[in-house]
């Protein structure tokens, strides 16, 4: 698949963005579980963890879209001029 309309910048944050989705989730997790361990309070601030680290990892990839849709939309403006 062949993304038109994108720089180099853009291929580089689209590829990164599957690690920077599992890393935040791996935080999530392992400040969950550090806290439950703390707390003794197993598995409540695990799953709070996980699902924080899993909207954190979503929210970076919506923004990273938007970031490149606006940017394709800017691009595509100063080619017609």
């Amino acid at each position: 698949m062949v993304l038109k309309g994108f720089s180099k910048q853009d291929h580089t944050a689209i590829s990164t963005l599957g690690l920077e989705f599992a890393v935040a989730e791996i935080l999530g997790c392992g400040l969950g579980l550090w806290l439950d361990k703390k707390w003794g309070t197993l598995p409540w601030c695990l799953i709070a963890g996980t699902c924080a680290g899993f909207a954190l990892g979503f929210y970076m990839v919506w923004r990273t879209a938007q970031n490149l849709e606006h940017n394709e939309k800017t691009h595509k403006r100063t080619d017609k001029k």
